[in-house]
C-alpha cells in the first residue's frame, strides 16, 4: 500500500510539473510580458516603446504589456523589475539614467550591475541646446560670448536634478567655464514651456521636443548634443563643433531583465528586438519621436553601463550635484 502511495505521489508530482516546464525557456513566452517604463506617459520614449511592444507581440506571439511606474528619478521602476522574479516576464526600458543614478542618491535600493541581466540596446536620441527667443545669441559660441560678459546672470532649465539634461549642460560648463544658474524643472515639457517662454534662457532638451518650438519661433537651436549633427536640424552644429573639444551626451535607452534570467530567454528578446528595430515602419516611428534604433549586444550594453557609471560619477563629483 506504501508503495502504491509512492507511486501515486510521484505521478501526481509530475503532473503538477508539467505547467512549469510548459513555461520554461524552451517555450518563452507562454504569458503577457511586462515592459516596465520609468517615465510619464505619452513621451517621446514611451511611445517608442509602445510601438516596439506591438512588434514583439506579432513577433512572439504573446502580450507585451507597458506598465508605466514614475518616480524618484527612474529609481521606483528601476527597483521594480530588480526585485522582480528572473523569469523573463518582467522587464525594464530605461535610459542612460541607469547609470547616472547610482552618483546621485546615496542609498540606491538595487545595483545597476548586480541586479540586471542586459538584453541590448534599443533607441538612441540627441538633444539640443536651445534658447529663448528673448535671447540674442544664434550659435553656441555667441552663446558662451554672451554668458561670459554676465557670470551668472543666465540661468538654464533642465528635466530635474541629475537627469541627462541637467549633466550634459553641467559637462558644458565645465568644458567652457561658463557661470550659469540651473533651473530644474519636472519633465522635458516644463523646460521646454520655461525656455519658449523666456522664464528661462537655455537648456539642453531632446530634439523632438523642441522642433515645434523651433519652428514657431519661439526657441532657437545653438547645438547638438550628438557628435555627429541630426538630420532633424541638419544646419545646427555639434557642441563639439562648436567648442573644439570631444563632445558626446546621447540619450540611450536599453532593454534589461532582473539578474538571473537564463540565457536562453535573453537571447529569445535579443533576436526578436533586433527584428522589431529592423522593420521599416518601426525606423519611421523612431524617426518622429526623434530616435534611432540602437541594437547591440547584451555584452556591449552591460560595457556601456559600466563606462557610463564611471563617466557620471566623474561629472558627478566634480560639479558637486546630488539628488537627495
Amino acid at each position: 500500500m506504501k508503495k502504491l502511495v509512492t507511486v501515486l505521489g510521484m505521478g501526481i508530482a509530475a503532473v503538477l510539473a508539467c505547467p512549469a516546464q510548459a513555461q520554461g525557456p524552451a517555450d518563452y513566452p507562454a504569458r503577457a510580458v511586462t515592459l516596465v517604463m520609468p517615465y510619464s506617459a505619452g513621451t517621446g520614449i514611451d511611445t517608442a516603446t509602445r510601438a516596439l511592444a506591438e512588434k514583439l507581440r506579432v513577433g512572439m506571439k504573446a502580450p507585451f504589456i507597458v506598465q508605466n511606474k514614475v518616480g524618484a528619478g527612474g529609481n521606483i521602476g528601476s527597483e521594480f523589475v530588480a526585485r522582480s522574479a528572473p523569469d523573463g516576464y518582467t522587464l525594464l526600458v530605461v535610459a542612460n539614467t541607469l547609470a547616472m543614478n547610482p552618483s546621485l542618491y546615496k542609498n540606491l535600493p538595487y545595483d545597476p550591475v548586480k541586479d540586471f541581466a542586459s538584453v541590448g540596446l534599443l533607441f538612441k536620441g540627441a538633444m539640443v541646446l536651445v534658447a529663448s527667443s528673448k535671447v540674442p545669441a544664434r550659435n553656441l559660441a555667441e552663446f558662451i560670448a554672451a554668458a561670459a560678459k554676465a557670470p551668472g546672470q543666465y540661468n538654464y532649465a533642465s528635466s530635474g536634478v541629475g537627469t541627462p539634461q541637467h549633466l550634459a549642460m553641467e559637462l558644458l560648463k565645465e568644458a567652457t567655464g561658463m557661470n550659469i544658474v540651473h533651473i530644474p524643472h519636472k519633465g522635458a515639457g516644463e523646460a521646454v514651456t520655461a525656455i519658449a517662454g523666456g522664464q528661462v534662457e537655455v537648456g539642453f532638451v531632446p530634439i523632438q521636443s523642441a522642433l515645434a518650438q523651433i519652428e514657431a519661433g519661439k526657441m532657437h537651436a545653438l547645438a547638438v548634443s550628438s557628435p555627429v549633427r541630426q538630420e532633424a536640424l541638419p544646419s545646427v552644429a555639434t557642441v563639439a563643433e562648436s567648442v573644439g573639444k570631444p563632445f558626446d551626451v546621447d540619450l540611450w535607452y536599453g532593454l534589461f531583465a532582473p539578474a538571473g534570467t537564463p540565457p536562453a530567454v535573453i537571447d529569445k528578446l535579443h533576436r526578436q528586438m533586433q527584428a522589431a528595430l529592423a522593420e521599416p515602419d518601426m525606423r519611421q516611428s523612431l524617426k518622429a519621436q526623434g530616435m534611432t534604433g540602437a541594437v547591440s549586444t547584451p555584452t556591449e550594453l552591460n560595457a556601456l553601463v559600466r563606462a557610463d557609471l564611471a563617466r557620471w560619477a566623474r561629472v558627478i563629483e566634480a560639479r558637486g550635484i546630488a539628488a537627495n
